[in-house]
């Protein structure tokens, strides 16, 4: 008698134990994120935290990773550079194996040394910075040189080849001004001509006298390369001086709110090198649409029409998801970034990805097409081929 029921009390402990461990693996697997909800840069940061929302939702609803649910947990770094290595050494303290963020230029150069030889896995979701092949540091999208030489290609193709610029001095103005540099040092725009190159502090409330020397160069096209509050401060300052020219702005500024609210000032032509899912139909059919076509149908869901701020988190946090169901949720920070660099053949919604050759961002200038912001209709069309080429007539 004393056999059945000891095995009969084992069944139970067995059993006990097996409902605790599946009662664990529903506990949310947390990934840490850090970004700017308040501050000057909240106008993006607040869209990246609202895709991680749907990434989630998108995850869970496919089974999470291995069965376990999945959760993002958001510190607001107020788009301050110093509380960004505040909250990121402090993970970095909890021993996590990963994170996704910073979010803009500065946060990003000013946090990208503490973890890039060490770890953990930082993702930022800034172009303008350029992490060391290998290490644990990964950047979202082209580089800012890419998709300021994708503009001038565009431009010079379009036969606007006396360009001027006015950038801004902050973090993101500097990376843009090393793309123009980058970009008219190429053979192929040995034509064009830089007759003004202007810059702006990102505190000034007036632009006039940059403006008037523009007017005065007679460019043909005007690269405006700033991103939130300053380039609004640009955009006015172009109209007031009259300017009428076509104006490219840079691709931090492909936010339909940010671009509404500027609507009675913007001009009938602005163009922004854009990445390929952020105008719907930029590309045919194949793989790529079909990755996109879970994306917008992910935020129609919401209720959300997506732009650039929602659209540069979705590829980098679905391969966060795909290491961690590959990995397992133990996985370290050393497997999670073996996993990464080594990944090629990745379909996203901005192309291909191919992280073998330790640019830390697995996309280059063919993610990005020239779009045309259409404003009386509040949407970005697509008007190029991948690369600024084009299109066929």
């Amino acid at each position: 008698m004393l056999r059945p029921l000891f095995a009969l009390a084992l069944g139970l402990i067995v059993a006990s134990a097996s409902l605790a461990a599946s009662a664990a693996d529903q506990t949310p697997y947390e990934i840490n994120a850090v970004l700017s909800l308040t501050g000057p840069a909240a106008f993006i940061g607040a869209s990246e935290a609202r895709t991680l929302g749907i990434v989630a939702t998108t995850v869970n609803h496919s089974g999470g990773i291995n069965g376990r649910p999945i959760a993002f947990h958001i510190s607001d770094d107020q788009s301050n550079p110093v509380l960004s290595v505040q909250l990121v050494n402090g993970l970095i303290g909890e021993h996590v194996p990963l994170i996704f963020g910073p979010g803009f230029t500065a946060t990003c150069a000013a946090t990208m040394a503490l973890t890039m030889k060490t770890g953990p896995v930082m993702w930022c979701m800034a172009p303008g910075i350029y992490p060391d092949p290998g290490s644990y540091v990964f950047s979202t999208q082209a580089t800012t040189d890419q998709t300021v030489i994708v503009m001038v290609r565009y431009f010079r193709l379009r036969g606007w080849k006396r360009m001027a610029v006015i950038s801004s001095t902050d973090a993101s103005g500097q990376a843009f001004d090393h793309g123009v540099a980058t970009a008219a040092a190429l053979p192929e725009n040995r034509d064009v001509q830089i007759v003004a190159h202007e810059h702006m502090s990102p505190t000034d409330i007036s632009i006039s006298a940059q403006a008037s020397r523009i007017k005065a160069a007679n460019p043909q096209v005007l690269m405006t390369l700033a991103t939130g509050s300053p380039w609004g401060t640009i955009m006015r300052g172009i109209a007031d001086a009259g300017i009428d020219v076509p104006i490219g702005g840079g691709n931090g500024n492909l936010i339909i709110a940010q671009l509404d609210q500027y609507r009675a000032f913007l001009p009938s032509e602005m163009y922004f090198p854009g990445n390929i899912a952020v105008a719907p139909e930029s590309i045919g059919k194949g793989p790529i649409e079909d990755a996109q076509a879970v994306y917008f149908n992910a935020f129609r869901a919401a209720g959300i029409k997506p732009d650039l701020g929602y659209n540069i988190g979705w590829d980098p946090a679905m391969i966060l998801v795909g290491a961690l169901r590959a990995l397992g949720t133990s996985a370290s920070a050393e497997q999670v970034r073996n996993y990464i660099v080594n990944l090629h053949g990745w379909v996203g919604i901005n192309g291909v990805y191919d992280f073998r050759d330790g640019a830390q961002r697995g996309i280059g200038q063919r993610s990005q097409v020239m779009d045309r912001w259409d404003k009386t209709r509040s949407v970005f069309v697509a008007v190029s081929r991948p690369a600024g080429y084009l299109k066929a007539k």
